[in-house]
């Protein structure tokens, strides 16, 4: 029963807000809604012969005190056009059937009365104008708005939602709504912990098209609002047809999927026709180009890899470095560490990164730390604020293995490095040669909307 109650007063309070205030209402487009001018003018003809006449029947100099509803009627129906003309007519008629009253006092009184009521007038028409461009709003991006108690059920009829799934009120009032939800998802409109620790509830469902009777996805998105005692009172839910979008996301990823899968199986193609190709009576120099080669090869194929996984997007420094290290990693347990922030990379970047890495890394196997078996790798990296964005750190340290030195000019190995940070702002490589092993430090400033987040060990 209190359900009910509820129910028909909200129904006849937005009948109240949209026809008597001049607001909208479904079937009134505009602001300026409302009932008409006639009908309102009668209403206040009306309103005034009525307190005129119980005023005469009360008789005495208080009489006067029923002209009051009127002006509040007349202020709240008529708006202040007609709230002034009834202000002048209850002077009139107070003066002329009511010659004992205090008609100062009743006229200051009175004129407070109706400002107030045109006040009110004004402050409930703009509180409904904003309800009105919220559902403006919402109608613009959704395919339905729902209000309900805060066990999910219906009391009112929703035009949107039955539109949507194709029932006539009453046929979807409480949980009946709930009949054109698929049934393997209807699990997924229930929260997971107490409603009133929900701030916002979402989920895709998918809903039966009533045109063609197939299963359409719909984003559901849900928040509370709570009542006195901190309990979810209603529910104000939101449904968006996310069913193109559903379908395109699956098939993208089904497109990812075989390009990652093609792109391997074309590394491991190339790997074998450069190893097969190899003359048997190869000498050295060939036997280093070709494990230059493939070494370049997979460390781009990695990059590559990672971009097809994040869509073509960013990716993280961590997992680019662990990709490109990873075939090294076995053979040098324990001698090569890299670590810092979970930074996100561009593309053009994180594919440089995957390329210099992997040419420190074979430079460090041919000449540098890792030639020995006392030698260590460090690489790492770290994020600080700059004037334009954040700054970017990286070092390559090298210790342990024999002094470095500095070569005449610099090669192609040195101009990959060089690579790395070109994308960037303010891009620059240092290369250090101390006696206690070689350092590449190298810098770039990135916005400040790149996602950083803690350090990894």
């Amino acid at each position: 029963m209190e359900r009910l109650l509820k129910a028909a007063w909200i129904g006849l309070r937005d009948r109240f807000a949209s026809r008597v205030l001049g607001t909208t209402s479904p079937d009134i487009p505009g602001l300026g809604g409302g009932l008409p001018l006639i009908t309102r003018l009668a209403a206040v003809v009306a309103s005034l012969a009525v307190a005129t006449i119980a005023g005469r029947l009360g008789g005495g100099p208080f009489g006067t005190l029923f002209f009051f509803p009127a002006l509040m009627l007349a202020g709240l129906w008529g708006g202040a056009a007609l709230a002034a003309a009834a202000y002048g007519t209850s002077l009139l008629l107070a003066a002329g059937f009511f010659a004992g009253a205090d008609l100062p006092l009743f006229a200051v009184a009175a004129g407070i009365q109706t400002a107030a009521a045109v006040l009110l007038r004004l402050l409930f028409r703009e509180s409904r104008r904003w309800g009105v461009r919220y559902r403006r709003l919402l109608s613009a991006i959704s395919s339905a708005v729902t209000v309900s108690d805060g066990r999910g059920r219906i009391f009112w009829p929703h035009p949107d939602l039955a539109r949507l799934i194709g029932l006539e009120w009453p046929s979807y009032r409480g949980t009946g709504w709930l009949a054109s939800v698929h049934p393997e998802d209807r699990a997924k409109l229930a929260p997971s912990g107490p409603f009133k620790d929900v701030a916002l509830q979402s989920a895709e469902i998918r809903l039966k098209d009533p045109c063609s009777g197939d299963w359409r996805w719909h984003l559901m998105r849900a928040v509370p609002l709570l009542d006195a005692r901190g309990e979810v009172e209603e529910w104000i839910s939101v449904l968006t047809d996310v069913h193109e979008r559903k379908l395109s996301g699956e098939q993208r990823d089904m497109v990812v999927g075989e390009a990652r899968h093609r792109l391997k199986n074309l590394m491991t193609i190339i790997d074998s026709l450069v190893k097969s190709s190899r003359p048997r009576d190869a000498d050295e120099a060939v036997m280093a180009f070709q494990k230059k080669i493939l070494g370049r090869l997979h460390a781009l194929s990695a990059a590559s890899d990672l971009v097809l996984a994040n869509n073509f997007s960013t990716m993280s420094a961590r997992e680019v470095v662990a990709a490109t290290l990873s075939p090294f990693l076995e053979a040098e347990t324990g001698r090569l560490s890299f670590g810092g922030p979970d930074l996100q990379l561009r593309e053009a970047t994180g594919g440089s990164l995957a390329l210099g890495v992997h040419e420190l890394t074979t430079n460090a196997i041919k000449h540098g730390a890792l030639s020995v078996p006392e030698g260590r790798v460090a690489f790492t990296w770290s994020v600080s604020p700059a004037r334009e964005g954040r700054l970017v750190e990286m070092i390559w340290k090298e210790s342990g293995g024999p002094p470095p030195k500095k070569p005449e000019k610099d090669g192609f190995g040195t101009r990959v490095i060089a690579f790395i940070p070109s994308r960037e702002m303010h891009g620059k490589v240092a290369i250090e040669y101390p006696p206690d092993g070689y350092v590449c430090r190298i810098a770039f400033t990135m916005p400040d909307t790149v996602r950083v987040t803690a350090e990894v060990e």
